[in-house]
């Protein structure tokens, strides 16, 4: 009866341990988990044509939760869903199909 009470108390002290000693969150893992805010700066996007082309391919991305095109800007803002991402080689190659050029990317976690 002593060691069942002992290994309880070890078992009891392992479990409340063992988020503690579990790796800390980095912060991609942090915005993956609540999505991610990602701005492209992009030339050519001169008309609604173009934010309307742009929106389409991006909206057929299954880890795009929405997008929004500055034209004045010319920058394309997407959201992505929750754990989804979308690499920056990813996102040039839908700016480039679509007849744009990608001058940079931005990221931020989504608030």
């Amino acid at each position: 009866m002593k060691h069942f009470k002992t290994l309880t108390l070890a078992a009891a002290l392992a479990m409340m341990a063992a988020p503690a000693l579990a790796a800390p969150e980095t912060p991609a893992a942090a915005a993956q988990a609540k999505g991610e805010f990602v701005t492209a700066h992009v030339n050519g996007l001169v008309c609604d044509f173009c934010a309307q082309s742009i929106q389409k391919v991006f909206r057929k991305e299954d880890a795009v939760k929405g997008v929004h095109v500055d034209l004045d800007g010319g920058e394309i803002h997407i959201s992505m869903k929750p754990g989804q991402t979308m690499d920056d080689a990813a996102i040039e190659a839908l700016i480039r199909k679509s007849g744009y050029s990608l001058t940079s990317i931005d990221r931020e976690p989504a608030e």
